[in-house]
């Protein structure tokens, strides 16, 4: 699902508006967030390791920091594994760094040997344990990866009854890199070494029957040859998203399972295998999870 982008835009909206606004450094502020420099899903070389940076900010999610350098190298924790255990290695770094912004804690993770995909961490302010943000990082593979064959790709509009409706069978799944074409290609926040389930929605679109656009690894619109085109938006009232949502459905073995992750983390960074169904659906989360259940069930 593509929940996560709703939360980065958000963000960066309201620290664009109070950019120019004092703060002051509280080390137990309600709300944790990224350094300018931290991506909210960040790539880990190969056998590497890759440092995140966060720090306390107010209850309008502008960076507050923490007020010393000793405070910032305590003051963070991973609290658990969402999805991906086992693709990183669970032994921490800590430290901090000076920003324009006041002083940040880091993280430094490390990937874990012949793995590759995402894990989802949750990690807290030490200080005020509620104060908690959900980071991706995924493990690029230092091996070529095979296609992935005999995927079903679905896209469906759930919410605003223009008669979208797509589906593709038996498709071969290749990764981003050097695949020009695709949009995932060379892009911040999609991986490149392995296919995923963002790279099955380009292998529809190489059948001619959608096109999309995507953003920082996260799709944002998807057209039909029928001329529809359905993009993002919020409700008025800004309480309701609509947008594109994804899961895939595990295609091995007799009892279909929605895949581990694919709730968390962006599509651009799941691997996706042979025989699996990746299926898209515009509208509001419970409208796409509707959809989801039923794409199951039938399987």
């Amino acid at each position: 699902m593509q929940t996560k982008k709703v939360v980065s835009v958000l963000l960066a909206g309201v620290t664009t508006l109070s950019m120019a606004m004092p703060v002051l450094a509280a080390n137990g502020d309600p709300n944790l967030v990224v350094t300018p420099d931290t991506l909210y899903s960040t790539p880990i070389e190969a056998n590497s390791s890759v440092t995140l940076g966060l720090m306390p900010a107010n209850a309008y999610y502008q960076r507050t920091g923490f007020d010393s350098e000793d405070a910032a190298k305590s003051g963070l924790k991973v609290d658990s594994i969402n999805a991906g255990k086992g693709k990183i290695i669970e032994n921490y770094a800590y430290g901090a760094k000076e920003t324009a912004d006041g002083w940040a804690g880091t993280v430094t993770i490390t990937g874990a040997a012949g793995q590759y995909g995402p894990a989802s961490l949750h990690i807290v302010n030490t200080n005020n344990t509620s104060a908690g943000i959900d980071m991706t990082v995924y493990v690029e593979s230092a091996e070529d990866v095979a296609d992935a064959t005999g995927v079903t790709v679905k896209v469906k509009d759930c919410h605003n009854d223009t008669g979208m409706k797509v589906d593709g069978e038996d498709l071969t799944v290749a990764k981003a890199k050097g695949n020009s074409g695709n949009p995932f290609s060379n892009s911040e926040g999609a991986a490149q070494t392995y296919p995923t389930a963002g790279d099955a929605l380009y292998s529809l679109m190489k059948e001619g029957e959608i096109s999309f656009t995507q953003y920082g690894g996260y799709v944002s619109e998807i057209s039909d040859t029928d001329g529809n085109k359905l993009s993002g938006y919020s409700s008025e009232d800004y309480t309701e998203y609509y947008g594109w949502y994804y899961c895939v459905i595990d295609g091995e073995g007799s009892k279909a399972n929605i895949v581990e992750g694919s709730d968390i983390v962006s599509a651009s960074v799941l691997p996706v295998d042979d025989n699996d169904t990746v299926v898209w659906a515009f509208g509001t989360e419970d409208e796409a999870n509707n959809y989801f259940d039923e794409v199951l069930s039938a399987k």
